[in-house]
């Protein structure tokens, strides 16, 4: 009975949203508002951002309901607790996270704060050395000062989602319409005489 109720704490609290709304803040809110809260220990307005860390598992084996929405986004905060050999690749699971895009700027509406953001994508190891891309993706925010820019915040915050599809075009593919005008027995029908003025 005490595991159910801890088992409920963890999850996500999106239930407090009214009917229709998700919760999927934009890169300026997610640094802004919920990372510095985060960094400097100040109360966030609902539980909506798990504490997990994100390297101990595969994306599909993370807490929360994976299964329920299709475009769903998730979010994690993790404290950087461990070392890693080569940040542009981060193991995790059976697996691996691969860095595509590293340290962009965020622009930021703070004269004091600076938003570091990576893009990563989840390599699954098959066999022995080989990897297979898969659709997951992860977004990594971390916080830094103007003063100090190469001091990085100890906490995160992670989106982790799975990139859609995309659909073959054969359906939208525009065929030429073609008009033969030539005759194929010109005996059949001759052309009309000249016409006299």
């Amino acid at each position: 009975m005490a595991l159910d109720f801890l088992a409920e704490f963890d999850q996500p609290d999106c239930r407090r949203l009214p009917v229709g709304y998700r919760f999927d803040p934009t890169d300026d809110v997610l640094v802004c508002f919920y990372l510095k809260k985060k960094v400097y220990n100040l109360t966030l307005p609902y539980h909506a951002i798990l504490d997990f860390d994100v390297f101990q598992t595969e994306p599909w084996l993370l807490p929360g309901d994976l299964n329920a929405f299709k475009d769903r986004r998730y979010y994690f905060f993790d404290i950087r607790q461990r070392e890693f050999d080569n940040m542009d690749i981060r193991p995790a699971g059976n697996g691996e996270w691969r860095t595509i895009e590293k340290n962009m700027e965020l622009d930021l509406p703070s004269q004091f704060f600076v938003g570091k953001k990576n893009t990563l994508v989840f390599w699954w190891k098959k066999q022995g050395n080989q990897h297979i891309m898969t659709r997951w993706m992860m977004h990594e925010f971390r916080l830094t000062t103007v003063i100090q820019p190469t001091k990085i915040s100890a906490v995160g915050a992670y989106r982790i989602f799975k990139r859609k599809l995309e659909k073959p075009l054969r359906n939208n593919i525009i065929r030429p319409v073609v008009i033969d005008f030539t005759m194929e027995d010109a005996t059949a029908c001759p052309p009309p005489p000249p016409m006299s003025p």
